[in-house]
């Protein structure tokens, strides 16, 4: 029933959408303190409480126009949005995970962009003018500029002037903080950062409570069966649809080098994509609702919890 509302797009289904969006980011204050809960070495209690309320809801609606907008996902629909939110149940006060992610939505806008383009120049320097941007402070965002790299050859629009094009923006806002420094007598700290694989963590089913167990179990079955789904019916999918899907994965990939504060959450925007891909195309539609009931419980009940 729940699935099948957000299936559609009516403004009742929006508004049901945004005041659930901040319930659900306000659960794990109702039995704990605020001052513990939110808590960050930068940031105020205030601050990231009201962070954790507006960036994941925008996050949310952003990357579910962005991937309707760009065909991605064909069907209109307000799917992706709550899988995305109920992706992040674990994460409640991981705000540089929620600002870098939230910024790369625009960096990926300008991927799917350069489709059926011959000169994507000027996406090519907007998504890696931002990548620099990031970088100043969060040096290791460096490692997804092969994803541009990636974007070309799928898309079948590599060229010389689009890797320099490329090179440059991301540059330029280094080469910006150099004279900033230089001309203020600072230290230019900055450095380039190496490749590391992040091995995924694996909780120890001991040190688990019985909450986070049952959402854990629940999440894994979704994301065995969506990926499932995706690799056994790409085919049947458009050609922008299949090579948008090559350059979500490939960003997934990237990211497991990555080790940021809250780097797990950056990679629930490629996740939530493949996971809506399940909810919304699988043939097993009672299958589907029973699932995303379960995941819609056990999160709620996991939020409250922590």
């Amino acid at each position: 029933m729940f699935l099948k509302n957000l299936k559609t797009t009516s403004p009742l289904t929006i508004v049901f959408f945004v005041i659930f969006a901040f319930l659900f980011c306000c659960l794990p204050i109702f039995n704990n303190s605020i001052s513990v809960i939110y808590s960050h070495y930068y940031f105020s209690v205030s601050t990231v409480f009201v962070l954790g309320l507006l960036l994941p809801l925008l996050h949310s609606v952003g990357l579910n126009n962005l991937i309707y907008e760009k065909d991605v996902i064909k069907k209109n629909s307000l799917v992706l949005a709550p899988v995305f939110l109920l992706l992040g149940t674990p994460f409640v006060s991981q705000v540089d995970g929620w600002i870098i992610s939230f910024l790369l939505l625009f960096y990926l806008n300008a991927l799917f962009s350069s489709y059926q383009k011959d000169r994507p120049f000027s996406e090519s320097f907007n998504a890696n003018f931002l990548l620099g941007t990031i970088a100043l402070f969060y040096r290791d965002i460096l490692l997804l500029f092969p994803l541009i790299l990636v974007a070309f050859l799928t898309f079948r629009n590599m060229s010389w002037r689009s890797v320099f094009i490329a090179l440059v923006g991301l540059a330029l806002p280094i080469l910006f903080y150099l004279v900033y420094t230089f001309f203020l007598s600072l230290p230019f700290a900055f450095s380039i950062p190496t490749y590391k694989f992040i091995l995924p963590t694996i909780p120890i089913i001991n040190t688990l409570t019985y909450v986070e167990i049952i959402w854990f179990s629940i999440v894994i079955i979704i994301l065995v069966l969506s990926f499932l789904e995706l690799f056994f019916w790409m085919y049947k999918k458009s050609i922008r649809s299949r090579k948008s899907f090559f350059i979500i994965l490939a960003y997934f990939i990237l990211l497991l080098f990555i080790n940021i504060d809250g780097s797990y959450f950056l990679a629930l925007t490629p996740i939530s994509i493949v996971v809506a891909n399940f909810f919304v195309y699988s043939k097993r539609k009672r299958l589907t609702g029973i699932l995303f009931l379960l995941f819609l419980l056990a999160s709620v009940y996991y939020r409250i919890s922590i």
